[in-house]
């Protein structure tokens, strides 16, 4: 009698454990975990297909994007969802300002589902399976930077394809659309609603400011520039603006493939003759190496003569004897040949090397890195050519910036730097990017010398830079570089810094075949620093 008793008990106690097991498995499943299972229940009966992959975007120093800022409004029909293909059609085709017979036939194929941007925006109520959605454009008609930004497509370029690795996150954006039971038909009363993958979408943080770079691609476009200009942050070398001109249509490059116009060319790192503005270098590597001091004096003579072949100065002209920040302000190309053979070639090519010209800094996007002659062809008549940034001397609008930026540091070269970090979307920085470390190139009071220099460029009377004047004071060299003599065709050129007293922005012009600097680069030197000077 007492085991069986014993087994009624023992019964009633498993019994007991799994129904508390059970009710406690069905808490776990229906409360615990509902939202969890009701989730992966209703993924069971949805079909998705995919509108959008997620792209990292590319924004400023201030993390104000460059990339995705104007969005497209898309009408998306669903055509197994749709009761009435003729009517849906009709629908569409006046929205979206298409034929008629072409949106039926596609609403009556095998298509999943089928895309067109708005035009018109009517205040009829759209049908079941027939819905509107704003999509993220990549690049717009108002782009900035398109040739530091670059492209995204068949062929790549600029920044989108030094950073394809890490922009290209692959999350997708893609409609969900409910399914029956057997996972075969719509359930029409249910609509669609968006879904986005989980992974993550990184960025990339340029050294670049939104509102400079617009307002320096203002000035280029208002003045119908062919050429480039380049602003630098003196204090840090970081690339605030770069510009090149003409321009191109980031969404359409099909259109420029067979151009001769150089659209895709970036010509802010493209290497050009100098001119004029080499002599800063000259006169740098002339004081730092003490081979000539500012009491020295020397004949403009209007031409030169080395070895028979004759250097002019411009049209002419002769300004008598003067030392060398006199001839650095009004330009005397036969002043600066008579300091180059006093300096020697191999001084001048030792310093503008120091100045970077010839070296490669590392930017993410390709960049020329300038040309010097070799010693040995700087010999007899060379060293003329040198002397005045003629001849093998060529160098990039970037480089030029560069050199006004390490006089205006008081001689301390900031190396150029475009991108900062890689950040996540909410502008927090992941992984930052190194920059090259910064030395000196000339002696502080050397380029104290040199910034006085510049500035009698735009205030002496007779200076070839009056034009580049600005409220704030100015300083800077133009440059006439030489194309064809005997078209009358030059590079213009004005490189310099500003305000003169508390040095900011170095900013560098090139127009390609453009006039001569003071005419040409000066003014639009003046334009861009007195716009940017307002930020």
């Amino acid at each position: 009698m007492e085991n069986r008793n014993y087994r009624i008990v023992f019964l009633r106690v498993v019994l007991s454990i799994l129904m508390l097991t059970l009710i406690f498995r069905l808490f776990y499943i229906q409360v615990i975990k509902g939202d969890f299972y009701s989730q992966k229940a209703v993924e069971q009966k949805i079909r998705s297909f995919k509108i959008l992959e997620r792209r990292g975007e590319i924004y400023d120093r201030n993390m104000i994007p460059f990339t995705d800022r104007e969005y497209k409004e898309y009408i998306f029909a669903i055509p197994k969802m749709l009761t009435d293909k003729e009517k849906a059609a009709k629908v569409i085709s006046e929205i979206a300002a298409v034929d008629y017979e072409d949106v039926l036939k596609s609403l009556r194929s095998a298509k999943d589902y089928v895309k067109y941007e708005v035009k018109f925006n009517l205040n009829n109520k759209l049908p079941i399976g027939i819905f509107k959605l704003a999509l993220p454009q990549r690049y717009s008609q108002n782009s900035l930077a398109k040739h530091v930004i670059g492209y995204i497509g068949d062929k790549k370029m600029g920044l989108e394809d030094a950073f394809d690795g890490i922009l290209n996150s692959k999350r997708e954006d893609s409609i969900a659309v409910f399914t029956d039971g057997n996972n075969t038909d719509y359930i029409k009363g249910l609509g669609v609603r968006l879904k986005t993958s989980g992974k993550e979408v990184l960025g990339v943080k340029t050294t670049l400011d939104y509102h400079i770079q617009k307002a320096v691609e203002n000035v280029l476009d208002k003045n119908m520039v062919d050429g480039a200009a380049v602003v630098l942050d003196i204090k840090t070398g970081d690339i605030l603006a770069m510009a090149s001109r003409p321009n191109f249509d980031q969404n359409n490059i099909q259109a420029y493939l067979n151009s001769s116009n150089e659209e895709f060319i970036n010509k802010a790192v493209s290497m050009y003759p100098p001119g004029s503005i080499f002599k800063i270098v000259v006169a740098a590597a002339a004081l730092e190496y003490n081979k000539v001091n500012l009491q020295d004096t020397f004949y403009c003579s209007g031409s030169y003569d080395i070895n028979g072949i004759v250097f002019h100065d411009y049209k002419g002209e002769s300004h008598g004897v003067i030392n060398m920040v006199k001839g650095f302000a009004v330009s005397c190309n036969t002043t600066f040949i008579k300091i180059g053979q006093i300096t020697g070639a191999k001084n001048i090519l030792e310093m503008a090397r120091n100045f970077g010209i010839e070296n490669d800094d590392g930017l993410p996007i390709p960049e020329q890195i300038g040309r010097l002659p070799k010693l040995s062809d700087t010999y007899g008549a060379g060293i003329g050519n040198l002397s005045i940034g003629q001849g093998d001397v060529l160098m990039t609008p970037l480089q030029a910036a560069d050199i006004a930026a390490t006089i205006a540091n008081n001689g301390v070269r900031n190396v150029p730097r475009l991108v900062t970090a890689i950040v996540d979307e909410e502008g927090k920085e992941i992984e930052k990017l190194s920059q090259k470390k910064s030395y000196r190139v000339i002696s502080e009071k050397n380029a104290k010398i040199l910034k006085e220099m510049m500035r009698e460029v735009v205030i002496d009377p007779e200076g070839t830079g009056k034009r580049a004047e600005t409220t704030y004071g100015s300083a800077g060299k133009t440059g006439s570089a030489e194309v064809s003599k005997e078209l009358n065709i030059y590079h213009a050129w004005f490189t310099g810094f500003v305000p003169f007293d508390k040095p900011k922005y170095a900013i560098s012009i090139f127009v390609k075949n453009g006039d001569t600097g003071g005419t040409k680069a000066a003014p639009l030197f003046k334009e861009i620093a007195e716009e940017i000077m307002k930020y």
